[in-house]
């Protein structure tokens, strides 16, 4: 055997004995050691070592295994046909590849293909007889699965006997999952408790199932979804993945709700879309799955010992990543509070470079057990700021976090409270630029080119130093500014003066005032009218005003009652800045006076913003999230999980034209 044969080898067997021990934690202790992105990089080089070398594969090798085995606690059961994997795909270039060989194998000619999320939880079986629910079972090794009968009885999705006309023998195959709300509350419970937080939903979600009390399952709201066939006995004729999930559906069973049919473009698309919507939905995902929709040309294209060679998993960019934490900082937010900022070794997480991550607070910081030199696991989703989840190694004994006795910005003594430490000092620095940062955002003024890069810049050049000053500014001062140009300055001084005339609402939400977001700030401002009449109210004067709760009253007062900042609001209007009475908005309408809506989805008429605007003033009131107190939920294109729980919950649903008609428009043609 050559060096170089030699030198491969002990490679070959330290992959395999690393994917083994990554295995081994991630299905048997729900407790991943790393990411996915790291574990499929390990098992690609694995995959090309074999390729190369086929002599060097071993007969156990875990490129022939499907997922992890059957735990001891729970009785064995054979999955009958087995239950195989799906190949990945990481990019166009894999799935023009992949688009080749289904056509190849097919005969030619173009490839209908079937679309569906690829939901991060737990591959099961269940079994039907009759109608009558039998047995349940989780995937184990693919073969031979563990017998959770009892605890898949208690989801709530699973029904207990079918609907309608059924086979005499029927398993379904499907992914149980666990949703965001369910998952933040299991925690919250387990940190009460004393316990070690769940890693992620996919863990809990596992672990749940895998409980030897089944009331411990029916106490952690689980979800599954549908998505294929076992062995079947009797009347079913599914012909495609489409009409499977149409009698999957009129069984009872939960599928897909957002599953699709196209060709290969469509499948480029429906991937980009949820790739960039994902963070709407209430649960995980980390890919789309790719199928053949032909149920005959999936018999002719067959499958290998591990996966099928008509589907395929397209998996998003890694959102999760382990690296070191290096240090970490104090940063002071525009209310005083101070957060723990973590200091990363540099990591690509979903094609952006993380070098820092919240922590969010120093309760989080002593739940976590984190400390300097930890490795770290580090989540980012959308446009949310990047955060630390869990410790999952320690080299050594790294120094400790310890939160700080005294501001980091301006020296002053922290106030503490129950989860914050905050710096009450209303003459901070940081609290002062983060407040002048804040005023101009898009949540404040929302003064277009005026980015929080270059509010920095000019305070730090002394420039810039209340809100009055933005109203000061000219165009000597912009371009005395590093990287400032003729036409950006011109440009942020007519966005400066196109907000130079405001309503009430909008003011009051960029003072950021404390407690009062910008539904707040409209409801005060729709009570109040005036700004005069508002500096003159006493926190009692606002308790009284709708959904006006004692901090968000004693905020407002204690804000206008200062003298600093009635001398600031006073320097505004001297500088040209003028706050319009607010105009009365409601125009009451049969059937959305005190009734609840939430929108979701995409509407051709109105953005969702003026949606709700639109709610509003018919005297409703528009939420964010849907519960069993909301009245109705309007669905425009592309709705997302906030459909299928009103419907779940049996909430109203409302199209866009219903939603028109209620609210007395009529709709454009």
């Amino acid at each position: 055997m050559s060096d170089e044969i030699r030198k491969v080898a002990r490679r070959y067997k330290e992959l395999c004995d690393l994917i083994e021990k990554y295995n081994y934690h991630y299905y048997q202790l729900n407790d991943p050691l790393v990411d996915d992105a790291e574990y499929d990089r390990l098992m690609q080089e694995l995959l090309a070592i074999e390729e190369r070398y086929p002599q060097l594969k071993a007969p156990d090798s875990p490129t022939a295994k499907v997922g992890g085995f059957p735990a001891e606690a729970f009785s064995p059961v054979r999955h009958d046909p087995p239950m195989l994997s799906l190949g990945n795909l990481f990019d166009e270039g894999d799935l023009a590849e992949f688009d080749a060989r289904c056509r190849k194998l097919a005969g030619g000619g173009g490839m209908r293909y079937s679309m569906e999320l690829k939901y991060d939880g737990l591959a099961v079986e269940v079994v039907y007889e009759k109608g009558r629910l039998v047995q349940g079972s989780t995937r184990g090794d693919g073969e031979v699965g563990e017998d959770v009968t009892r605890n898949i009885a208690t989801i709530h999705d699973v029904p207990t006997h079918l609907a309608g006309d059924t086979p005499e023998y029927l398993s379904v195959r499907g992914e149980v999952f666990m949703r965001h709300g369910e998952f933040e509350r299991l925690n919250r419970a387990r940190a009460e408790a004393g316990e070690a937080p769940f890693a992620n939903p996919r863990n809990a979600a596992a672990g749940s199932l895998r409980q030897l009390d089944s009331a411990v399952t029916r106490e952690r709201r689980l979800n599954v979804v549908f998505y294929a066939i076992g062995r079947v006995t009797g009347p079913f004729h599914a012909r495609d993945q489409q009409s499977l999930f149409e009698l999957l559906t009129r069984l009872g069973l939960p599928v897909c709700p957002h599953a699709r049919i196209g060709g290969l473009r469509e499948v480029v698309d429906f991937y980009r879309h949820w790739q960039e919507h994902r963070h709407e939905l209430d649960f995980d995902i980390d890919g789309v799955v790719v199928k053949v929709n032909d149920f005959a040309l999936r018999e002719r294209m067959g499958a290998t010992s591990k996966a099928p060679r008509w589907a395929a998993a397209w998996k998003f960019p890694a959102q999760e990543a382990v690296t070191e934490l290096v240090s970490v900082d104090c940063q002071v937010g525009r209310t005083g509070i101070v957060t723990p900022v973590a200091n990363l070794k540099p990591i690509n997480i979903g094609g952006v470079i993380v070098k820092r991550a919240t922590l969010h607070n120093f309760k989080e910081v002593e739940r976590l057990g984190v400390r300097i030199g930890d490795l770290v696991r580090v989540i980012r989703s959308g446009d949310v700021i990047p955060k630390v989840i869990a410790v999952v190694g320690r080299e050594g004994e790294g120094g400790g976090i310890e939160p700080p006795d005294r501001c980091p910005s301006c020296g002053s003594p922290l106030q503490r409270e129950e989860i914050f430490i905050r710096c009450v000092n209303p003459d901070c620095g940081q609290r002062r630029l983060e407040n002048l940062k804040f005023f101009v955002s898009r949540d404040g003024m929302d003064i277009e080119f005026f980015g929080p890069e270059l509010v920095a810049r000019l305070h730090a050049a002394g420039r810039l130093n209340t809100f009055t000053d933005f109203y000061r500014l000219d165009k000597a001062t912009l371009l005395e500014i590093e990287r400032m140009g003729d036409k950006l300055a011109e440009k942020i001084l007519e966005q400066i003066d196109s907000k130079r005339r405001v309503p009430l609402s909008r003011f009051l939400r960029a003072l950021g005032i404390r407690n009062v977001g910008d539904h707040l700030a409209a409801v005060i401002a729709e009570n109040v009218v005036s700004l005069e009449r508002l500096m003159s109210m006493s926190a009692d004067d606002l308790m009284r005003i709708r959904e006006v709760g004692p901090g968000v009253a004693e905020s407002v007062w204690r804000f206008f009652q200062d003298e600093g900042n009635r001398r600031l609001v006073r320097e505004m209007m001297d500088a040209g800045l003028t706050v319009e009475d607010e105009k009365p908005t409601r125009e009451a309408a049969d059937g959305v006076a005190g009734k609840t809506f939430v929108i979701t989805g995409t509407l051709s008429r109105y953005s969702r913003s003026e949606a709700e605007e639109l709610v509003r003033r018919k005297g409703g009131r528009a939420t964010g999230s849907v519960s069993g107190k909301t009245d109705y939920v309007v669905a425009g294109d592309s709705p997302g999980s906030k459909l299928e729980k009103a419907l779940r919950l049996g909430v109203k649903v409302l199209t866009e034209e219903e939603f028109l008609n209620l609210m007395g428009e009529t709709s454009e043609e």
